[in-house]
C-alpha cells in the first residue's frame, strides 16, 4: 500500500510541475452556421384537451459569431467562458390552434365533439441571437500530461429573439367567430416578436487532448443544464383560448455537447473547426383561474400544460491564440 501512495504522489507532483511550468490556456474566435428549432405547445386541459395551440419556429438560419477560452491556472483549477451572437437570416414560422367542445348528453355519445381549427405560416428574415457560459472545474492529467479531464460547475443564458410579419388568429369581440385568413376578417398583418430564455446552472466534464505534443489539439465539452426557461409574445391579440402570452418554467433541462480540432500554424496561432448541438426542454403543470360563468364545465382541478423545446447544432470555423 505504501508503494501504491508514494507512486500517485510522484505522478501527482511531476503533472503538477508540468502544469505550473506550461501554465497553458487559448482564446479562439468563431464564426460560422448555426440551426435552431423552437416549439411552444399549449394544452387545456392537460388530460383531454379542448384548446390547444402550437407555435413552431422551424429551421432558422443563422450566422453567428462568438469568443471562446479556456485555460489551467496552476495545477489545481480549471476556468473556461465563452460568448456569442448571432444573426437570424431564414427560417420559417408554423402556428395552429384548436378548440373542441363537448355537447351536453341528449346527443348519447360522451366521445363526440365539434369545434375548429387553424393554421398559419409565415417566413422568418429578421432579429438575433446571443448566449453566455462560464465554467470552473478541477484538472486530472493523464498521458504525460498531454491529456486533461475536468469534471466542471458553471452557468449559461441563452436567448433567441425573433420578428416576423404575421396576420395571426382573429377571434375577440370586434369580429366574433372569425379566425383564419377569410374575407370577413380584419388581418391586417403587423409585426410579431417573440422572445425564449434558457438560463441556469449545469455540471459538465471537459477534455483536452494534445497528442505526443503535436500539432494537432482535440477537446470536447459535455454538459448537464437545469434551470429555467421564460417565453414572451409581443403585439398578440385575439385568439389565445388560454394561452398566456407570457410562458415560464422551472423545470427545465438540456443535454449539451460541444467538440472541436485545432491545427497550430505558427507562433501560437491555431486554426481549426468545431461543432456544437444543443437539446433544451421545459415543462409546466398549473391550474388557470376561471372567471364568469362561461367556463363553469371545467373542473377546478383542470390543468393547463405547457411543452417548450429548443433544438440547436451549430459549425463553425475558429481562429485563436495560445498563450
Amino acid at each position: 500500500m505504501r508503494k501504491w501512495i508514494t507512486l500517485l504522489m510522484t505522478l501527482l507532483v511531476g503533472c503538477g510541475s508540468y502544469a505550473n511550468a506550461s501554465n497553458l490556456g487559448q482564446v479562439t474566435l468563431e464564426a460560422g452556421y448555426r440551426r435552431d428549432t423552437i416549439n411552444w405547445r399549449h394544452r387545456f386541459p392537460s388530460s383531454d384537451p379542448v384548446a390547444s395551440s402550437n407555435t413552431r419556429f422551424k429551421d432558422l438560419d443563422i450566422f453567428q459569431i462568438g469568443v471562446h477560452g479556456r485555460t489551467t491556472l496552476g495545477c489545481n483549477v480549471y476556468v473556461r467562458a465563452n460568448a456569442y451572437w448571432g444573426w437570424v437570416l431564414d427560417g420559417d414560422y408554423e402556428r395552429s390552434v384548436g378548440a373542441y367542445f363537448s355537447p351536453d348528453q341528449s346527443f348519447g355519445d360522451d366521445n363526440f365533439k365539434f369545434g375548429f381549427s387553424d393554421k398559419n405560416r409565415s417566413t422568418i428574415d429578421d432579429k438575433y441571437v446571443f448566449g453566455i457560459g462560464a465554467a470552473i472545474g478541477y484538472p486530472f492529467y493523464f498521458c504525460d500530461c498531454t491529456m486533461i479531464l475536468a469534471p466542471v460547475l458553471g452557468y449559461a443564458f441563452d436567448e433567441q429573439n425573433v420578428r416576423l410579419e404575421d396576420r395571426g388568429f382573429n377571434f375577440d369581440n370586434d369580429s366574433y367567430g372569425c379566425f383564419g385568413s377569410g374575407d370577413g376578417c380584419n388581418n391586417n398583418c403587423c409585426s410579431r416578436t417573440f422572445v425564449s430564455r434558457w438560463y441556469g446552472p449545469f455540471v459538465g466534464l471537459d477534455f483536452d487532448y494534445n497528442p505526443w505534443n503535436s500539432c494537432v489539439n482535440l477537446w470536447a465539452e459535455l454538459e448537464y443544464h437545469w434551470g429555467s426557461f421564460k417565453g414572451k409574445k409581443n403585439n398578440f391579440d385575439g385568439f389565445n383560448f388560454f394561452d398566456d402570452r407570457n410562458h415560464s418554467s422551472h423545470n427545465a433541462t438540456a443535454w449539451v455537447f460541444a467538440t472541436g480540432l485545432d491545427y497550430d500554424l505558427c507562433n501560437c496561432w491555431t486554426l481549426g473547426l468545431s461543432v456544437k448541438y444543443q437539446d433544451w426542454s421545459a415543462n409546466r403543470h398549473r391550474k388557470h383561474n376561471f372567471s364568469g360563468d362561461d367556463y363553469n364545465e371545467f373542473s377546478c382541478c383542470d390543468r393547463i400544460r405547457t411543452n417548450n423545446k429548443w433544438r440547436s447544432y451549430a459549425i463553425n470555423v475558429t481562429f485563436g491564440r495560445e498563450f
